[in-house]
This record gives structure tokens, C-alpha cells and sequence, in this order.
């Protein structure tokens, strides 16, 4: 007897809905037994005939197992739809490699005979198969992510590595300037005590001078009231006179005082002037993120040197395999200039570039690219740009000067404003431009970056100078300097225009 049939109403013959249970242990649908006893007009079991005066109880075990049968039925019979082609009817047995899809037979026949077919279990096989190659590469790397030997457990050891190593830089940078601010208050405060000890012991030296002078004035005029009567009257106006002579009162001015402005006036704003001998402002910082391994950026991130030999600092995560490193921030517009000091070096390279991310390790580095540069390698200087030719340079300079800044230009047909940015390379200690491009475009922003080629010599970026000046609201022509140019290159070209009218109707 199949299980079906061991799960099925005997009354109805099909598969137990709400099954109950009568005392002589036989199981019925609820409504066939009801259904049953209501015609018979008694209640015996319609199996054994055995009188069951007790009212049926749910069968919660057959109802659970009924239900577990007719779902995995369910699903049997879903699996079975599912090996049968939707289309024909027909059992599935073979596989198209050309549409990646599963066939039957009268598939391959009309849809897909010029077709690479195999067999459902060699698909089946071979695609296996290779799940189970990428399984144990999944596998693999799932081992040593666990023990820490993949990529993202290096990166993140390496961040823990770069957040140790800021934070111990930044702890030295404050306590440079908590030092040079106690240095400074203690100086400011010895100046005070100096001035103390200065305008005090001034007064000091006065009140002891009147002291003296009034004691021997008290001892004088006590020995003349000893003398003799006739001698005392005779001398009174004289030594009255005296004893009502007091020293004059010091003149009270503000030079004899503490000079409080003097120690107070404008205290942080002159302390910030000294500081920025100490506090230099650099216009480009370097990305450390963005050295190759064997570079090394400096603590104030202005300066790359070759660490090829040194052991010190913890390996570097490569984000790319160009050896140039980048400036932390990409200039968009304005006027951005900076000072490079190559010294010596004969191999180097600076520029301009719109980024390195996506950009293939064997790219050249042109303009077409999106590089901007100037290369020295040995006594030959050259823009990085194809078919450019060698500069003639009368003078090795010691420091390159950068300057990126916005241009214009008035186009007539239409007539409109057109802009662009140049580069341009100078020398900064004789103010001499070495070359330039005249035509970078607007698209991205443009980041600084230099090249370190000449492991003997580092690449410093020079602080430059800062000054403070009063806040003051911009001017008119500052407000609408772009306006102006726009309306002054209307009036040329409308004037040009006229020129030329009356020229004609003159011929």
C-alpha cells in the first residue's frame, strides 16, 4: 500500500482534510464522518462498526503529516513541470550552448539545429565543474582573508599604521607650538618684570633719596630747639622755614606707569607674526596616499625623497604604478602659483594633471592624456607634449615656479567670451619663464604633481609669503570685472563695425 493511500479518508478515498479520531482508533475526515453518522443515524465507525459514543478528537499528528506530503508533492510536481518544455511537452534532455538554454528534442529540431547542443548531464557536468574552480578560488580567498594575508587585511593594517603615524606627527607639531608659546609668554613676561624692576626701581631710589634728606632735616632742626633761648628767637624764622619745606610730589605721567598697551596691545595678532617663522604656509601639500613605495613624503608633507634604502617607514599601499606624486587638492579656477626647489637634480619632472584613477600604467604622459609638465633629464629640458622640441636654458634654475591661471579671449563669430587656462614653468630667482601651454582645458580640475627621478636629490615645495591685510568690501571693477570685459569687447567690435561701414560708403 502506497503512503498515499495510508493518508487517505476511507469514507471519500482522498487525502485527510481535518482528520479526527474515534475511540476504536480509526481516522476520518471530520465532515466525512459527520456526513456518514447523520445518514446511518448511529455512531459506529464505518471501518470496524464499532459504536464510538465519545465525540472525535483532531488528529494534530495526521494533519501535519497530510500537509508535509501534499507540499512535497507540490514541489515533486513542480520539478516535474519543470523537466518538461513548456512549448512542446516534451521531456528535457539536452542543452544549447549557443543561447545558453535547456532544449527537448523538438527544440533542437526546429529552433536550434545549427546550433552547439550537448547533453543535459554533460552541461550539467561541465558547468560543475568549473563552479567548483571558482568555488576553491572563493575558498582561497575566504582563508586568507581569515588569516590575514589578503589585500583589504593589509589595507586595513595599513590604516591602522597611518593613523598611529598622524596622530604622532600631530602631537609633535602642537607641542612645537605649545612650545613656542610658552617660550613667547615667558619672554612677554620677562619684558613685563623687566619694565617692573625698571620704572619700580626708579621710585624706589626717590623715596629712599627723600628719606635721607628728611632725616637730616628732623636731626638739624632738633638740634636748634636745643639751642639758647636768646639764640633760638634770634634763628626761629630760619628753622621755620625749613621745617615747613616738604620734598615736592613726583609728577604722576604715563612713563612712570606699567606701558600696559605696550604688553597687551594687539597680543595674538603680533604672537601669529612671529609664528609664521615658525608656522611657514605651503600653497601645494602632497598626497602620501599617492607615492610609489620607494618615494618617501616628509612628515609636512612639502618634500619627496628616495626611501629606496630606508627601513623605517612601513610599506606603502600602491594606488597606481605611475611614479609621480600628487598634490592634495585639484585647483578649478583662480590664479594658484608654487615654488618647486629642484636644486641640483637632473632628472625631474612637474606639472599639472587631471588625475591618475582609471589611467592605464603605460599611458604617456601628454597632453592628449590630460598631463601638463616640464621634464628635465640631464642638460635637455622639454614640455611633455608629442613632437615638442628641447629648450635652450642659459641657466640650470635652482627652484621652478608653477603658475596655473585663468585666460580670455573675445570671439567674434559669435560673439561671445571664451576662456581657457595656461601653465606656465619659470625660473623664481630670476623671474625668467621657461616654457608654457597656452591652451589647458576647463574640464576638471587640475592637480599639482612632481616626479622624483633623481634619487640623490629631494623636490621641496617652497612656503610662500603671507600677508594680512584689513577686510575691505571689493571694489566696482572687482565686483564685475568678467561684465566689463564682455561690455568693453562689445564696444570694440560695434566700433569696428561702424569703422568699417563708413569706409565702404566712402568708396
Amino acid at each position: 500500500m502506497s503512503l498515499e493511500d495510508e493518508l487517505s479518508c476511507p469514507v471519500c478515498t482522498e487525502l485527510f482534510r481535518d482528520p479526527v479520531l474515534l475511540s476504536c482508533g480509526h481516522s476520518f475526515c471530520r465532515q466525512c464522518i459527520n456526513d456518514h453518522w447523520s445518514s446511518s443515524r448511529t455512531r459506529n465507525c464505518p471501518v470496524c462498526r464499532q459504536l464510538s459514543p465519545q465525540q472525535p478528537v483532531s488528529n494534530l499528528s495526521l494533519r501535519n503529516t497530510c500537509e508535509c506530503y501534499l507540499r512535497e508533492n507540490n514541489t515533486r510536481k513542480q520539478r516535474e513541470r519543470e523537466h518538461v518544455c513548456q512549448i512542446h511537452g516534451e521531456k528535457i534532455e539536452l542543452f544549447c550552448q549557443t543561447d545558453e538554454q535547456v532544449l527537448c528534442s523538438v527544440c533542437k529540431k526546429h529552433e536550434h539545429g545549427w546550433h552547439k547542443i550537448q547533453t543535459l548531464q554533460q552541461a550539467v557536468q561541465q558547468r560543475k565543474a568549473k563552479l567548483r574552480g571558482d568555488l576553491r578560488s572563493v575558498e582561497k580567498t575566504l582563508v586568507s582573508l581569515q588569516n590575514g594575508t589578503a589585500q583589504d587585511s593589509k589595507i586595513s593594517r595599513y590604516i591602522q599604521s597611518q593613523v598611529q603615524q598622524t596622530e604622532r606627527r600631530i602631537r609633535e607639531e602642537f607641542e612645537k607650538l605649545h612650545q613656542f608659546l610658552r617660550t613667547e609668554e615667558e619672554s612677554r613676561i620677562a619684558a613685563l618684570n623687566e619694565e617692573q624692576k625698571e620704572k619700580g626701581g626708579k621710585m624706589e631710589r626717590r623715596i629712599q633719596g627723600g628719606i635721607l634728606s628728611l632725616c637730616d632735616r628732623v636731626r638739624e632742626l632738633k638740634e636748634e630747639l636745643e639751642d639758647e633761648d636768646i639764640t633760638f628767637l634770634q634763628n626761629y624764622q630760619r628753622p621755620m622755614n625749613r621745617a615747613k619745606y616738604t620734598l615736592p610730589d613726583a609728577e604722576l605721567s604715563s612713563e612712570a606707569l606699567i606701558d600696559v598697551p605696550k604688553h597687551l596691545g594687539n597680543l595674538k595678532y603680533q604672537v601669529w607674526e612671529k609664528m609664521k617663522d615658525v608656522c611657514p604656509y605651503y600653497p601645494v601639500i602632497l598626497n602620501p596616499n599617492t607615492s610609489p613605495p620607494d618615494v618617501s613624503v616628509s612628515d609636512d608633507l612639502t618634500s619627496v625623497t628616495s626611501c629606496f634604502h630606508r627601513q623605517d617607514r612601513p610599506k606603502a599601499i600602491r594606488l597606481h604604478w605611475n611614479r609621480m606624486v600628487l598634490g592634495s587638492v585639484g585647483y578649478g579656477d583662480g590664479v594658484h602659483t608654487w615654488d618647486v626647489e629642484v636644486g641640483n637634480s637632473r632628472q625631474w619632472t612637474l606639472g599639472v594633471c587631471f588625475g591618475l584613477e582609471g589611467k592605464p600604467p603605460t599611458q604617456p604622459l601628454t597632453p592628449e592624456n590630460g598631463f601638463w609638465g616640464l621634464r628635465r633629464d640631464g642638460d635637455s629640458y622639454r614640455l611633455m607634449a608629442a613632437g615638442s622640441c628641447g629648450l635652450q636654458m642659459m641657466v640650470d634654475p635652482q627652484v621652478v615656479r608653477v603658475k596655473l591661471e585663468y585666460c580670455y579671449e573675445l570671439v567674434q563669430e559669435p560673439l561671445r567670451l571664451k576662456r581657457w587656462r595656461k601653465l606656465s614653468f619659470s625660473d623664481a630667482r630670476i623671474n625668467h619663464v621657461i616654457a608654457a601651454f597656452d591652451r589647458v582645458p576647463l574640464a576638471n580640475k587640475l592637480f599639482p604633481f612632481m616626479i622624483l627621478e633623481d634619487q640623490s636629490v629631494p623636490l621641496r615645495v617652497l612656503p610662500a609669503n603671507v600677508t594680512l591685510t584689513g577686510e575691505k568690501e571689493p571694489s566696482f571693477m572687482e565686483r564685475h570685472r568678467d561684465l566689463l570685459i564682455i561690455c568693453f569687447a562689445f564696444v570694440m567690435v560695434m566700433l569696428g563695425i561702424l569703422i568699417g561701414k563708413n569706409e565702404r560708403q566712402g568708396r
